[in-house]
Protein backbone atom coordinates (compact mmCIF):
# COMPACT_ATOMS: atom_id res chain seq x y z
CA UNK A 1 0.00 0.00 0.00
CA UNK A 2 1.37 3.06 -0.85
CA UNK A 3 0.41 6.23 1.28
CA UNK A 4 0.87 9.92 0.22
CA UNK A 5 -0.25 13.40 1.78
CA UNK A 6 1.18 15.41 -1.70
CA UNK A 7 -1.78 16.29 -3.95
CA UNK A 8 0.81 16.48 -6.88
CA UNK A 9 1.50 12.80 -6.77
CA UNK A 10 -1.55 11.97 -5.92
CA UNK A 11 -2.63 13.47 -9.40
CA UNK A 12 0.23 11.87 -11.28
CA UNK A 13 -0.67 8.41 -10.01
CA UNK A 14 -4.45 8.87 -10.89
CA UNK A 15 -3.82 9.92 -14.46
CA UNK A 16 -1.24 6.50 -14.49
CA UNK A 17 -4.01 4.84 -13.90
CA UNK A 18 -6.15 6.44 -16.20
CA UNK A 19 -3.97 6.27 -19.23
CA UNK A 20 -4.03 2.16 -18.44
CA UNK A 21 -8.02 2.33 -17.88
CA UNK A 22 -8.15 1.10 -14.67
CA UNK A 23 -11.25 1.69 -12.49
CA UNK A 24 -10.71 3.72 -9.76
CA UNK A 25 -12.36 3.21 -6.53
CA UNK A 26 -12.89 5.64 -3.83
CA UNK A 27 -13.52 4.87 0.01
CA UNK A 28 -13.40 8.61 1.96
CA UNK A 29 -12.90 7.90 6.00
CA UNK A 30 -12.32 9.56 8.75
CA UNK A 31 -9.91 7.25 10.38
CA UNK A 32 -10.28 5.14 13.17
CA UNK A 33 -10.50 2.36 10.58
CA UNK A 34 -12.86 -0.80 11.54
CA UNK A 35 -14.59 -3.85 9.73
CA UNK A 36 -17.18 -1.73 8.26
CA UNK A 37 -14.77 0.42 6.54
CA UNK A 38 -12.39 -2.60 5.12
CA UNK A 39 -15.48 -4.03 3.81
CA UNK A 40 -15.63 -1.62 1.14
CA UNK A 41 -11.99 -1.75 0.36
CA UNK A 42 -12.94 -5.50 0.08
CA UNK A 43 -16.24 -4.10 -2.23
CA UNK A 44 -13.80 -2.39 -4.20
CA UNK A 45 -11.60 -4.70 -5.11
CA UNK A 46 -14.44 -7.23 -5.90
CA UNK A 47 -14.83 -4.83 -8.87
CA UNK A 48 -11.46 -4.72 -9.96
CA UNK A 49 -11.10 -0.96 -8.99
CA UNK A 50 -7.48 0.76 -8.10
CA UNK A 51 -8.68 1.45 -4.05
CA UNK A 52 -8.17 4.95 -2.50
CA UNK A 53 -9.19 5.03 0.89
CA UNK A 54 -8.64 8.90 1.66
CA UNK A 55 -8.39 9.43 6.21
CA UNK A 56 -9.44 13.03 6.52
CA UNK A 57 -11.20 14.17 9.96
CA UNK A 58 -13.69 16.76 8.47
CA UNK A 59 -14.16 19.75 10.62
CA UNK A 60 -17.45 21.23 8.90
CA UNK A 61 -18.90 18.46 9.65
CA UNK A 62 -18.97 18.89 13.07
CA UNK A 63 -21.55 21.08 15.46
CA UNK A 64 -19.88 20.75 18.64
CA UNK A 65 -15.88 21.63 18.41
CA UNK A 66 -15.75 19.31 21.72
CA UNK A 67 -16.99 16.25 19.78
CA UNK A 68 -13.85 17.66 17.02
CA UNK A 69 -11.28 17.47 19.65
CA UNK A 70 -12.91 14.01 21.15
CA UNK A 71 -13.02 12.13 17.99
CA UNK A 72 -11.03 8.84 18.20
CA UNK A 73 -7.85 8.93 16.05
CA UNK A 74 -4.98 6.23 15.65
CA UNK A 75 -3.27 6.54 12.28
CA UNK A 76 -1.16 3.66 13.44
CA UNK A 77 -3.62 1.56 13.71
CA UNK A 78 -5.30 2.75 10.64
CA UNK A 79 -2.30 2.39 8.12
CA UNK A 80 -2.02 -1.61 9.71
CA UNK A 81 -5.64 -2.24 8.99
CA UNK A 82 -5.58 -1.08 5.39
CA UNK A 83 -1.91 -2.68 4.56
CA UNK A 84 -3.85 -6.07 5.97
CA UNK A 85 -6.96 -5.69 3.42
CA UNK A 86 -4.90 -4.37 0.49
CA UNK A 87 -5.56 -1.16 0.06
CA UNK A 88 -3.48 0.21 -2.94
CA UNK A 89 -3.14 4.05 -1.70
CA UNK A 90 -4.12 5.91 1.21
CA UNK A 91 -4.36 9.44 1.13
CA UNK A 92 -4.30 11.85 3.74
CA UNK A 93 -4.62 14.87 2.59
CA UNK A 94 -3.84 18.27 3.78
CA UNK A 95 -6.58 20.91 5.27
CA UNK A 96 -5.29 23.55 2.60
CA UNK A 97 -5.90 20.37 0.14
CA UNK A 98 -9.32 20.63 0.96
CA UNK A 99 -10.21 24.11 2.01
CA UNK A 100 -7.66 25.83 0.25
CA UNK A 101 -9.45 28.92 0.32
CA UNK A 102 -10.52 28.53 4.82
CA UNK A 103 -13.13 26.10 5.97
CA UNK A 104 -16.40 26.31 4.20
CA UNK A 105 -19.72 24.27 4.13
CA UNK A 106 -22.14 24.46 0.91
CA UNK A 107 -25.75 23.29 1.58
CA UNK A 108 -26.44 22.18 -1.41
CA UNK A 109 -28.61 18.81 -0.91
CA UNK A 110 -32.31 19.77 0.55
CA UNK A 111 -33.76 16.71 -0.17
CA UNK A 112 -33.71 14.02 3.43
CA UNK A 113 -33.39 16.92 5.71
CA UNK A 114 -35.24 18.14 8.89
CA UNK A 115 -35.62 14.41 9.92
CA UNK A 116 -33.58 12.19 11.52
CA UNK A 117 -29.80 13.37 12.43
CA UNK A 118 -30.38 15.81 10.16
CA UNK A 119 -33.01 17.46 12.49
CA UNK A 120 -30.63 16.73 15.79
CA UNK A 121 -27.14 17.67 14.17
CA UNK A 122 -27.71 21.27 12.10
CA UNK A 123 -25.36 21.66 9.43
CA UNK A 124 -23.67 18.14 9.89
CA UNK A 125 -24.97 16.93 6.41
CA UNK A 126 -23.76 20.49 4.97
CA UNK A 127 -20.07 19.31 6.15
CA UNK A 128 -20.18 15.93 4.79
CA UNK A 129 -21.53 16.54 0.87
CA UNK A 130 -19.29 19.97 0.62
CA UNK A 131 -16.17 17.61 1.76
CA UNK A 132 -17.34 14.25 -0.36
CA UNK A 133 -17.62 16.46 -3.31
CA UNK A 134 -14.14 17.63 -2.91
CA UNK A 135 -12.62 14.42 -2.44
CA UNK A 136 -14.51 13.47 -5.72
CA UNK A 137 -13.17 16.46 -7.54
CA UNK A 138 -9.47 15.91 -6.54
CA UNK A 139 -10.05 11.72 -7.46
CA UNK A 140 -12.52 11.90 -9.79
CA UNK A 141 -13.31 7.77 -8.88
CA UNK A 142 -15.38 5.70 -11.54
CA UNK A 143 -16.72 4.55 -8.10
CA UNK A 144 -17.17 5.44 -4.30
CA UNK A 145 -18.03 3.44 -1.60
CA UNK A 146 -20.43 3.88 1.00
CA UNK A 147 -21.59 1.83 4.24
CA UNK A 148 -25.58 1.81 4.96
CA UNK A 149 -25.30 2.06 9.06
CA UNK A 150 -24.94 6.01 7.82
CA UNK A 151 -28.55 5.59 5.49
CA UNK A 152 -29.53 8.87 5.09
CA UNK A 153 -25.97 10.14 4.80
CA UNK A 154 -25.90 8.01 1.76
CA UNK A 155 -29.39 8.60 0.27
CA UNK A 156 -28.12 12.54 0.39
CA UNK A 157 -24.97 11.80 -0.92
CA UNK A 158 -26.27 9.65 -3.25
CA UNK A 159 -28.56 12.85 -3.99
CA UNK A 160 -26.19 15.27 -4.92
CA UNK A 161 -24.28 12.83 -7.30
CA UNK A 162 -27.69 12.89 -9.34
CA UNK A 163 -28.68 16.62 -8.93
CA UNK A 164 -24.82 17.71 -9.95
CA UNK A 165 -24.14 14.94 -12.99
CA UNK A 166 -21.43 13.40 -11.37
CA UNK A 167 -19.28 10.93 -12.77
CA UNK A 168 -19.18 8.84 -10.09
CA UNK A 169 -21.18 5.37 -9.12
CA UNK A 170 -22.15 5.44 -5.64
CA UNK A 171 -22.01 2.21 -4.45
CA UNK A 172 -23.95 1.66 -1.14
CA UNK A 173 -22.20 -1.73 1.05
CA UNK A 174 -24.43 -3.75 3.96
CA UNK A 175 -23.36 -2.77 7.39
CA UNK A 176 -20.77 -4.86 8.99
CA UNK A 177 -22.08 -6.27 12.26
CA UNK A 178 -20.29 -6.85 15.88
CA UNK A 179 -21.38 -10.05 17.57
CA UNK A 180 -24.06 -7.97 19.60
CA UNK A 181 -25.70 -7.31 16.48
CA UNK A 182 -24.90 -3.28 16.31
CA UNK A 183 -23.08 -2.12 13.29
CA UNK A 184 -19.15 -0.98 13.68
CA UNK A 185 -18.60 2.42 14.24
CA UNK A 186 -15.40 4.54 15.24
CA UNK A 187 -17.12 6.15 17.82
CA UNK A 188 -17.80 2.36 19.52
CA UNK A 189 -13.83 2.12 19.77
CA UNK A 190 -14.37 5.08 23.19
CA UNK A 191 -17.00 3.11 24.69
CA UNK A 192 -15.88 2.15 28.36
CA UNK A 193 -16.28 -1.35 29.73
CA UNK A 194 -19.42 -0.44 31.79
CA UNK A 195 -21.03 1.50 28.58
CA UNK A 196 -20.35 -1.82 26.73
CA UNK A 197 -22.45 -3.56 28.80
CA UNK A 198 -25.00 -1.20 29.12
CA UNK A 199 -24.73 -0.93 24.82
CA UNK A 200 -24.72 -4.92 24.71
CA UNK A 201 -27.78 -4.98 26.71
CA UNK A 202 -29.63 -2.03 24.74
CA UNK A 203 -28.59 -4.40 21.54
CA UNK A 204 -30.32 -7.34 22.92
CA UNK A 205 -33.57 -5.30 23.29
CA UNK A 206 -32.97 -3.67 19.89
CA UNK A 207 -32.84 -7.36 18.20
CA UNK A 208 -35.74 -8.56 19.99
CA UNK A 209 -38.16 -5.30 18.90
CA UNK A 210 -36.48 -5.80 15.51
CA UNK A 211 -37.98 -9.82 15.51
CA UNK A 212 -41.07 -8.29 16.71
CA UNK A 213 -41.38 -5.68 14.09
CA UNK A 214 -40.53 -8.17 11.47
CA UNK A 215 -43.64 -10.21 12.51
CA UNK A 216 -46.43 -7.22 13.55
CA UNK A 217 -45.60 -3.64 12.90
CA UNK A 218 -47.05 -2.29 15.82
CA UNK A 219 -46.09 1.26 17.22
CA UNK A 220 -46.58 -0.10 21.19
CA UNK A 221 -43.52 -2.19 20.23
CA UNK A 222 -41.37 0.78 19.74
CA UNK A 223 -43.01 2.34 23.12
CA UNK A 224 -41.48 -0.24 24.54
CA UNK A 225 -38.37 -0.04 23.13
CA UNK A 226 -38.05 3.15 23.94
CA UNK A 227 -38.83 2.81 27.86
CA UNK A 228 -36.59 -0.15 28.09
CA UNK A 229 -33.35 1.41 26.21
CA UNK A 230 -33.56 4.23 28.67
CA UNK A 231 -34.20 2.15 31.89
CA UNK A 232 -30.91 0.16 30.68
CA UNK A 233 -28.75 3.28 30.71
CA UNK A 234 -28.84 5.36 27.85
CA UNK A 235 -28.95 8.70 28.59
CA UNK A 236 -30.91 9.98 25.97
CA UNK A 237 -32.53 9.23 22.14
CA UNK A 238 -32.30 10.90 19.54
CA UNK A 239 -34.87 9.05 17.49
CA UNK A 240 -36.08 5.81 17.30
CA UNK A 241 -38.71 5.24 13.62
CA UNK A 242 -39.59 3.57 11.14
CA UNK A 243 -39.28 4.82 7.61
CA UNK A 244 -39.14 3.44 4.24
CA UNK A 245 -36.01 3.75 2.17
CA UNK A 246 -36.67 5.34 -0.91
CA UNK A 247 -37.92 8.56 0.62
CA UNK A 248 -37.49 8.47 4.52
CA UNK A 249 -40.68 8.91 5.02
CA UNK A 250 -42.40 7.80 8.66
CA UNK A 251 -44.19 4.46 7.28
CA UNK A 252 -46.55 1.77 9.15
CA UNK A 253 -45.56 -0.91 6.65
CA UNK A 254 -42.12 -3.16 7.06
CA UNK A 255 -41.98 -3.65 3.06
CA UNK A 256 -38.79 -1.78 2.09
CA UNK A 257 -38.62 -0.27 5.70
CA UNK A 258 -35.93 -0.14 8.10
CA UNK A 259 -35.60 0.70 11.74
CA UNK A 260 -33.73 4.21 12.56
CA UNK A 261 -32.15 4.71 16.04
CA UNK A 262 -30.22 7.11 17.40
CA UNK A 263 -28.90 7.11 21.17
CA UNK A 264 -26.45 8.10 23.45
CA UNK A 265 -25.00 6.05 26.57
CA UNK A 266 -23.60 9.29 28.20
CA UNK A 267 -21.80 11.31 25.78
CA UNK A 268 -21.00 8.76 22.85
CA UNK A 269 -23.70 9.11 20.27
CA UNK A 270 -24.86 5.48 18.62
CA UNK A 271 -26.68 5.41 15.32
CA UNK A 272 -27.98 2.48 13.64
CA UNK A 273 -30.89 1.11 10.78
CA UNK A 274 -32.28 -2.35 10.76
CA UNK A 275 -34.10 -3.91 7.52
CA UNK A 276 -37.57 -4.91 8.91
CA UNK A 277 -37.71 -7.09 5.76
Amino acid sequence: MKIIDNLEELEEILDNLRKKNKKIGLIPTMGSIHKGHLSLIENAKKMKCFSITTIFINPTQFDDSKDLKKYPKNKAKDIFNLRATNCDLLYLPKIKNIYPDGLVRDKTVFEFRNILCDKFRPGHFDGVTTVVNILFKLTKPNIAFFGEKDFQQLKIIQTMATNDNLKVKIYPCPSVRLKNGMSYSSRNTQLSLEQKKIFNNIAKEIYHCVALLKKDNDLNILKKLNNRILEIGSTKIDYLEIRDEKKLLITNKKNNARLFIAFYIDEIRIIDNFLLY
